[in-house]
């Protein structure tokens, strides 16, 4: 899974792989990579209590309109390559996160604007599947978002095996793909209180994006749908 939180090379390497070995046997310095082009961004306010956000890269503003908490936003055309993407109040210069990206060209992506545990605001993301699955199947990931949680999270089937035994705050899983209609539960870790998510949420075909949040021994879920 791709995810943009670190500026350097990490999201960009593919691009370079080919000069890289070429220029093994020299001595001079690996060629910079060229990226080109555009990516694409959808964005959600998961900050509880936040205000509403503007989303920027760079200097220029994204967002069409603000996203409030539990919202997340259609997908964004911006560049690929090396910019610094932030979030503010909308309306207002005031930043309240930011963070050095690297976008390849032609992925889409979900970023998350979120609280840590100590109350800061910050950036998090990662890039999207659009693959569909076979007719009867769904795809979700999970993403825990929930700073105020006491115990990482875990995510499965009733009746079935666990899907993730043991998800850590601002870590995001692999996609899963799930038959329709299978009961899927959220709870956190040693804790018996149950989150059940309606097996009406997820419909053959899709792709779906969990992120949840929540207070002590109580997970809430949110369901982003892709395609």
């Amino acid at each position: 899974m791709k995810l943009f939180k670190q500026k350097p090379t990490t999201f960009i390497a593919a691009l370079s792989i080919c000069a890289v070995l070429i220029s093994s046997c020299k001595k001079d310095p690996d060629p910079v990579p060229i990226v080109y082009g555009d990516a694409k961004i959808s964005v959600t306010n998961t900050a509880t209590g936040s205000n509403a956000q503007d989303f920027y890269q760079n200097d220029t503003k994204i967002s069409t309109t603000a996203v409030a908490y539990g919202e997340t936003s259609g997908l964004y055309v911006v560049k690929a390559g090396n910019s610094t993407i932030s979030f503010k109040d909308a309306g207002t210069t005031t930043v309240k996160a930011s963070l050095p990206v690297g976008l390849e060209t032609d992925i889409s992506y979900t970023g998350f604007y979120y609280v840590d545990p100590a109350g800061s605001f910050k950036i998090t993301g990662f890039g999207n599947d659009n693959v569909a699955p076979a007719i009867g199947k769904y795809k979700v990931r999970f993403v825990n978002l929930g700073s105020k949680l006491t115990n990482p999270l875990r995510a499965g089937i009733n009746g079935g095996n666990a899907l993730i035994g043991d998800l850590g705050f601002g870590n995001a899983t692999a996609y899963f793909t799930v038959e329709v209609g299978s009961p899927v539960e959220i709870a956190v870790l040693n804790t018996t209180k149950v989150t059940s998510i309606p097996t009406n949420t997820f419909v053959s075909g899709k792709i779906y994006t969990v992120w949840i949040d929540g207070t002590d021994f109580t997970a809430n879920y949110h369901v982003i749908q892709h395609n």
